[in-house]
């Protein structure tokens, strides 16, 4: 196996949306707490997460990312930076829009993480000059579009990942999963819902993206405490 065995855990309201005011009800604070200990005992190497989502974590962009110069030659394809953590933060960021204090990424209550950066071809040179600067690893998937399949098989060969978890967001969750390359889908189901426009389970990239439809086999389904659902799909392909 080339590749870590990718789980896309999720937890959602009953509408199918992973954020808005749902989020903030006593109904679903149970559901919360469950699926971070469910994440806690899945033992993954890696947690994958979307550029937003990402940009959530560390403060939208404080600091602000620097292009550096690279008059001197263009920075690498692929860099990993020297670390000892043995647990990783991978984000998806081919714009080059997030900032990062260093490559150690520290979550309140959560042990230290290497930040791997997921790039294309089209994220600014200055900006792969950045991170190196910055002690964080990265590596290019795709030229012009983000190619997930390449990306886990370089997470696998460089960093060790055998088991990833996708955490979000939606159209992180769509682009690994519409190209074939979720092992199962982790759905945790909080009692609450709200009608709020807001970000699904699954987002195509672009409105014209996303004509493609996917099936799953239900593989388990557990009511936990507080009447959380567990859902565990497995994608037909």
């Amino acid at each position: 196996m080339e590749y870590p065995y990718t789980v896309c855990h999720i937890l959602s309201s009953l509408t199918g949306s992973i954020s808005g005011p749902f989020m903030g009800t006593e109904a679903a604070m149970p559901a919360v707490r469950q699926y971070g200990e469910l994440r806690a005992q899945m033992k993954a190497d890696a947690w994958l997460y979307g550029t937003t989502t990402m940009k959530e974590f560390t403060g939208f962009c404080k600091p602000e990312p620097e292009l550096l110069n690279t008059e001197d030659g263009e920075p690498e394809d692929d860099y990993q930076a020297p670390h000892e953590e043995n647990f990783y933060y991978a984000s998806l960021d081919v714009l080059g829009e997030i900032g990062w204090e260093s490559g150690t990424f520290i979550n309140k209550g959560r042990a230290p993480a290497h930040v791997i950066e997921v790039l294309t071809g089209q994220t600014p040179a200055g900006y792969r000059a950045y991170l190196k600067k910055k002690g964080v690893s990265y590596i290019t998937a795709g030229e012009k579009e983000l190619d997930c399949r390449l990306a886990l098989k370089k997470l696998y060969q460089m960093f060790g990942i055998r088991k990833l978890l996708i955490c979000g967001g939606g159209m992180a969750d769509w682009s690994f999963l519409e190209q074939g390359t979720v092992d199962e889908l982790s759905l945790v189901l909080a009692p609450a819902a709200d009608g709020k426009r807001s970000a699904a389970v699954f987002e195509a990239f672009r409105e014209t993206d996303g004509g493609k439809a996917v099936q799953f086999r239900l593989k388990e389904a557990k009511v936990l405490e507080e009447n959380t659902v567990h859902l565990i799909y497995e994608p037909i392909r």
